[in-house]
C-alpha cells in the first residue's frame, strides 16, 4: 500500500470539509441554531477521522516516545485579545469514551398521584418552542474547528504529540494497571450508519487504515 498517498489523499479532503465548515461558521461566537447544527454534524467525524489518521502517521513514520521531543515553533493566531495573540486550543487526539452508566429505570410519570381541587387555580408555564433561527451561540465549535484546522497544518506535529501522550499513559499502566488507547473499541465517534456525506466515507477509510496499520503496522524502511 501506498501509505503516502493514503495519508495525503485524507488530509487534503479533511482541510476541504474545514475549510467549508469555517465558511458556515460566519459569526463565530453567534449563529442560527441550524447552522451549528449542520457544522456539528461534519465536525464530529471529521475530528474521529484526524485521529485515526493521525495513528497512521505515527505508525508509519515509526515515531516512538524518544523521538517525539517537543519542538518549538510559531504561535498560532485565531483572534486578537489584550496581548494581541490567543492561542489555538491542542487537538484532542484520544477519542472521547463511551459511558457505560445505567440510565435511570424510570422517567414516566411520578409514582404518587396527581390530586387536583375543583376550586384550585392552575397556572400554566407558556411552552417555548426553539426555532432553527434562533442565534446561540458557536465559541465552543469554533475553538474545535480551530484546533482541527491547525492540527491538519502539521500532521506529524501531532503524531510527536500522541507518541508521548501514550508513553505517559504506558507509564501510569504500572500504578493504576489501566490503559487507555487512542482509539476507542467499536464504531468511531460520530460514525453514521447511513451517512451520505463525504466526511462519512472519509471516516469509514480513515478507521479502516488505523485498523489495518496497528494490527499489521507498515513496513517503510
Amino acid at each position: 500500500m501506498d501509505w503516502t498517498l493514503a495519508i495525503d489523499r485524507h488530509r487534503d479532503a479533511l482541510v476541504r470539509m474545514v475549510a467549508a465548515l469555517l465558511v458556515m461558521a460566519v459569526g463565530g461566537e453567534a449563529m442560527p441554531r441550524h447552522v451549528r447544527t449542520g457544522i456539528w454534524r461534519v465536525l464530529r467525524p471529521a475530528e474521529s477521522a484526524f485521529r485515526r489518521l493521525v495513528v497512521v502517521v505515527k505508525l508509519v513514520l515509526k515515531i516512538e516516545a524518544s523521538m517525539a521531543v517537543a519542538r518549538g515553533g510559531p504561535v498560532a493566531v485565531i483572534a486578537g485579545d489584550s496581548q494581541g495573540v490567543t492561542r489555538v486550543p491542542a487537538f484532542a487526539l484520544f477519542d472521547a469514551r463511551k459511558s457505560f452508566k445505567p440510565r435511570s429505570a424510570w422517567r414516566g410519570r411520578k409514582p404518587q398521584p396527581n390530586i387536583r381541587f375543583f376550586d384550585e387555580v392552575q397556572v400554566f408555564e407558556p411552552v417555548v418552542v426553539s426555532s432553527p433561527d434562533d442565534e446561540v451561540s458557536g465559541a465552543q465549535l469554533m475553538r474545535r474547528l480551530s484546533a482541527l484546522q491547525a492540527a491538519l497544518s502539521d500532521v506529524p506535529k501531532q503524531a510527536r504529540r500522541l507518541a508521548r501522550w501514550e508513553a505517559k499513559r504506558e507509564a501510569g499502566r504500572a500504578e493504576t494497571g489501566k490503559y487507555i488507547a487512542p482509539i476507542r473499541p467499536g464504531k468511531p465517534p460520530g460514525h453514521r450508519d447511513r451517512g451520505r456525506h463525504p466526511v462519512d466515507f472519509v471516516l469509514k477509510d480513515c478507521h479502516a487504515l488505523a485498523l489495518y496499520a496497528l494490527h499489521d503496522p507498515p513496513d517503510t524502511g
